[in-house]
Formats: structure tokens, C-alpha cells, sequence
């Protein structure tokens, strides 16, 4: 009996040629991909620091109510009678220990995108991940003292790492008259100390309670966004611009000096 043997059909691999074009249309998907989807988690993490931000707002106008219109002071001696306030120290009287009663969740003071050191609650444990900071600007004064509460930052990002990638301190209180509004040199487009984190901007609340993404150069091009109309307004020795009698920050760093303010816009 004769019996039938099929051919066996010969199993032909991938050529080389082949495989390098499907690795190179697989990286050619990634190159384009990936960017996308980092800044899709960038947006959503700026969305969840926006959140944070009008959480501060709404803290920041039961402060206010509570306070006689007026907004926390630095804990420090440096005042005149354009900015009444006591001279005094003390954990709680840190601007976040102050909000911590109408907000109760100190994650609230965390930006996603960053991961600061710890800063003291009222107990003076570090406890609370904090990557803002409050504008001295408007420190210790009243409602009715700010013209414009809608142009007014209360509270906005800060860096916790310099230009290098190091590690800092994240900074209490940021002064446009003492060189933390000027450009870094290490990051440029960028400020010193605020930090403009998202997609080249930061997230800012504002003393009527909104919040608000910004720019750099929309603070700097702004009388009011900088802080510098408050800063002529209601000085001190230390707190002011060379129009102020005895200025004692009258360096280059002080961005109340830059020649796009002056003269001096009437308010």
C-alpha cells in the first residue's frame, strides 16, 4: 500500500529588515506618545493644585471674616502706621497654622507636581507638606486698605528645588522688593522663588477668594499682580521702593524699582 506524505510547509521568521521597521514605528509611536501623556498627567496635576488653591480662597475669606477684614501678618516687628499689627512669634501664628482651622486637611497645602519638606503645624511639628507660599505684599493688611482685592496674590506656588535640582527650603513668604519676583538665572523665563511649575505658570489665590493661573510675565507686566502698587502704598523701611524715604531695598533685585513702574501709576 502506497501511502500519502504532505509537504511540510516551510515556517518562515521575520527578516531583519522587518524587525527593525516595526521597532522603529514602535518608537516613533512612543516619541510622540509619551509627551502627550505627560502632559495629560501634568494638566491633571495642575487641576488638583487649582482645587487646593480655591480651597485656600475659601479659607482665606472665613479668615478675613473672622479678623476684622484683615489678613495675617509675618510674625515680625517690621511695621509702621501704614501696617498695624502685633509684634510677635509662635508656631500658630504661621499664615498656614492660621487657615489650618478652615481647611483641616494639610494635604491641602501640597502641590502634586512637587514634594517639599515637611513645615511645622501649631505644635511645631513638621508635619505639613507645604509648596506655597504668602505674598508679603499684602501681609497685615485690611480689606479695605486693597483697592484691587481681585488683582491681589494672597497665596501662590514657591520653588522647593532651585535651578540645580537641589532640595530648599520652601520659602514662607515671598517679597517682590527683595529679589524673589526677579528672574532666575538657572531657569530662564522663570522667577527666583515663585514657581511656575505648570506648563511654564503657577496657580494663584487671590484676596476676593478666586484663583487663578498665571504667568511670570503677566505678574511682572502688572502694577498690581506684582504686588509693588501695595508695596508703594503701605511701605516700610524694609518693605518699599525708592520713593519711600530711608528705603532699605533699593537694589536692582527689587522688581518695585523696575523702570516699567515709574512713575508711579495712581492707584
Amino acid at each position: 500500500m502506497t501511502q500519502n506524505i504532505g509537504v511540510v510547509p516551510i515556517r518562515r521568521g521575520f527578516t531583519l529588515v522587518e524587525l527593525l521597521v516595526v521597532i522603529a514605528v514602535i518608537a516613533i509611536l512612543a516619541a510622540i506618545l509619551f509627551p502627550i501623556f505627560a502632559q495629560a498627567r501634568d494638566k491633571a496635576r495642575s487641576a488638583a493644585c487649582m482645587s487646593n488653591m480655591k480651597q485656600l480662597g475659601t479659607s482665606i475669606q472665613m479668615y478675613v471674616q473672622d479678623y476684622d477684614e484683615q489678613i495675617f501678618f509675618r510674625s515680625t516687628s517690621n511695621a509702621n502706621s501704614t501696617r498695624i499689627h502685633t509684634a510677635t512669634t509662635g508656631n500658630g501664628l504661621k499664615w498656614w497654622n492660621m487657615l489650618m482651622p478652615y481647611i483641616r486637611d494639610r494635604n491641602v497645602f501640597r502641590c502634586p507636581s512637587d514634594t517639599p519638606n515637611p513645615s511645622v503645624d501649631a505644635n511645631g511639628v513638621a508635619s505639613i507638606p507645604r509648596s506655597y507660599a504668602a505674598s508679603a505684599s499684602m501681609e497685615a493688611l485690611s480689606l479695605a486698605q486693597v483697592f484691587r482685592a481681585v488683582d491681589t496674590i494672597v497665596i501662590t506656588e514657591a520653588w522647593s528645588t532651585n535651578g540645580s535640582g537641589a532640595k530648599i527650603n520652601t520659602e514662607q513668604w515671598l517679597e517682590a522688593f527683595d529679589g524673589d519676583m526677579a528672574p532666575d538665572p538657572l531657569r530662564p523665563g522663570s522667577m527666583f522663588k515663585y514657581a511656575n511649575r505648570h506648563q511654564g505658570g503657577m496657580n494663584c489665590t487671590f484676596f476676593d477668594g478666586h484663583a487663578k493661573w498665571l504667568k511670570p510675565d503677566a505678574i511682572w507686566n502688572s502694577w498690581y499682580l506684582s504686588g509693588c502698587s501695595l508695596v508703594h502704598q503701605y511701605p516700610t523701611l524694609r518693605m518699599c521702593d525708592n520713593s519711600y524715604p530711608g528705603c532699605q531695598s533699593s537694589t536692582e533685585s527689587n522688581i518695585c524699582n523696575s523702570p516699567r513702574y515709574q512713575p508711579y501709576p495712581a492707584d
